[in-house]
């Protein structure tokens, strides 16, 4: 779980919020009053709403007069501290969302958890077993 993220206001305009993505490197921000959980940002709520269902070139104006709260998720997808990865697994891929809020009983962010962390982390390792082959002494210098 990461704790170090970046976290949107309700109020912030989507154009700064895009640009706070695009810096940040996440593909979802949460948005937060204070460290209450709100709602969620992802880029393809980005997309969706500044290509519209026309399929025509964004609308930078649209962008900048409209705030995140008119665009985000309203339920976003979150779990508790207790939650097993295999059960974040679940809820990233029935949900194809790329992170997942980590939430206090309270409702408050603690953090996120993102589909490359889940991946990492129920992956086994891959372990190398047996003699090393003899190129490996090689290039060492070892023979």
């Amino acid at each position: 779980m990461r704790t170090q993220f970046k976290a949107l206001d309700p109020d912030r305009s989507l154009d700064v919020a895009a640009k706070e993505m695009a810096l940040s490197g996440q593909w979802l921000l949460p948005v937060c009053i204070g460290s209450r959980l709100v709602g969620s940002l992802s880029l393809q709520d980005l997309v969706s709403f500044c290509f519209g269902d026309e399929g025509s070139d964004a609308d930078e104006e649209r962008a900048r007069d409209r705030t995140v709260a008119d665009v985000m998720k309203r339920d976003p997808l979150s779990c508790g501290m207790e939650t097993s990865l295999e059960d974040v697994r679940s809820l990233i891929f029935s949900r194809r969302q790329p992170a997942v809020c980590v939430t206090s009983s309270e409702g408050d962010l603690v953090g996120m958890i993102d589909a490359f962390e889940v991946v990492d982390s129920l992956s086994v390792p891959q372990a190398f077993s047996g003699p090393e082959p003899d190129e490996v002494h090689q290039i060492r210098g070892d023979t």
